[in-house]
């Protein structure tokens, strides 16, 4: 008879052991469960700004209305016309707030759209992009030359009209990626040029697209 209550008495102190075991073991299962998405996102987050640390520049950096003025002023243009050519010698000044810009953007171009009486003449539309001057020491002010030439002479009354400044000229200013974001129109008319008002538009890219 003790026999018989000494095993049930071990059989018991046995049971009690294994539940026990069983409950430590569903305890530190779900402690790891409930730490482990927990130490993820934190890895997640981890990676993420890693990526922004490394990558800054990803930022897309416009170069809409960044040209408005006095951001950007024309101080003079000349205007120099031959037979088969025209050549634009264009003075400008920036902003420190444009230079700090194009500081970081790098690329920027200009592109001179003709007059019509030109154009029926020549079938050159505008000239080709000509990349713009990168800001270096602190220079705000610059020049740029364009050149366009074509293949058939130009009559001496039209090569007089554009030498005296009566044909009327749009200033096109292109991104890096040579997508038009400002257009100045009338840009010969340098020296009546209001700053507070002016000419400059945003660009309609829709219909320059049309008309080329």
């Amino acid at each position: 008879m003790m026999r018989k209550l000494l095993k049930t008495y071990c059989l018991m102190v046995l049971l009690f052991a294994a539940c026990d075991n069983n409950e430590d073991s569903k305890q530190i299962s779900s402690n790891y469960n409930s730490e482990k998405p927990s130490n993820q996102v934190e890895k997640n987050n981890k990676a993420d700004k890693e990526v922004e640390s490394v990558n800054p520049s990803e930022s897309k950096l416009s170069l809409e209305k960044q040209f408005l003025p006095p951001n950007f002023l024309v101080q003079k243009l000349s205007i120099e016309a031959k037979n088969r050519s025209i050549k634009f010698v264009m003075d400008y000044v920036l902003s420190e707030k444009l230079y700090e810009v194009l500081e970081q953007y790098k690329d920027y171009y200009f592109m001179i759209e003709y007059p019509e009486e030109l154009f029926n003449l020549t079938n050159v539309k505008k000239s080709k992009p000509v990349k713009g001057p990168l800001p270096k020491n602190g220079q705000l002010s610059n020049s740029v030359t364009i050149v366009t030439s074509w293949n058939n002479d130009i009559p001496n009354s039209l090569i007089n009209k554009i030498n005296k400044g009566e044909l009327r000229y749009n200033l096109i200013i292109l991104d890096k990626e040579m997508f038009p974001v400002h257009i100045f129109n009338d840009v010969q008319w340098y020296q009546t040029f209001d700053p507070n008002k002016g000419f400059n538009i945003i660009i309609d890219d829709k219909k320059t697209n049309s008309e080329n």
